[in-house]
């Protein structure tokens, strides 16, 4: 069952840029209260080194670089490849092609207040060729709408399953695009407590999504 996920926790070293105050090790997620730096104001370096993810195949898997949340971001670096240079406060990039057995992954911080940071789980994600993207749940009056987006490529359309409470709610077959196939799911249910997702191609689930409903 994809996708499997690789946090990368710790220990993380955090360099401030420009300032005399000296590096330290930080484990994530860390804000800028966290690492130290409490009145420190200006760029931070937070760097993690790591190994290629176990036993991935980069002929038949994609391993993405993902964050769930950040704010303060300037540079996104690995292995000295840009990866971003925007004011981004999520990320996923797929960087199967930058992968070496090892690996340096640099987030460049700049502070202007106490909230910023890396408070959100960067992770390594290996992926099939297409997967689940933007899902969104929300309750819209007596009913759960569900909304998202199929990105990659498949040989045939994928089939797409849904649970509510672990029972099955809906189903629906789905093709894939490069922009993202998008879909809308309403189901009458008040009392909906959890939805699941699982992306299916034959007989493998390419990708899975639980969320919860507040």
């Amino acid at each position: 069952m994809y996708p499997h996920r690789i946090r990368l926790r710790g220990p993380w070293e955090c360099e401030p840029l420009a300032s005399d105050l000296l590096p330290r090790r930080v484990f994530m997620p860390s804000g800028w209260l966290d690492a130290g730096l409490a009145g420190f104001r200006g760029k931070a370096c937070f760097s993690r080194k790591f190994g290629y993810p176990g036993n991935a195949d980069p002929a038949t898997e994609h391993i993405w670089l993902t964050c769930d949340g950040l704010s303060g971001c300037r540079t996104i670096v690995l292995n000295g490849k840009t990866l971003s240079e925007d004011a981004c406060t999520s990320f996923s990039f797929d960087v199967t092609k930058l992968l070496a057995q090892r690996n340096k992954l640099d987030v460049t911080i700049e502070g202007t207040n106490e909230t910023e940071g890396l408070w959100g789980e960067v992770a390594l994600e290996i992926r099939k060729d297409a997967y689940l993207s933007k899902v969104r749940v929300e309750r819209a009056d007596a009913a759960v709408r569900i909304v998202g987006r199929v990105v990659g490529i498949a040989d045939r359309p994928l089939e797409l399953y849904t649970m509510i409470d672990g029972k099955h709610a809906d189903y629906r077959t789905i093709a894939p695009t490069d922009a993202g196939a998008p879909f809308e799911i309403d189901i009458a249910d008040a009392n909906a407590l959890s939805v699941r997702l699982d992306l299916i191609h034959v007989s493998t689930i390419w990708y899975a999504v639980e969320l919860p409903l507040r």
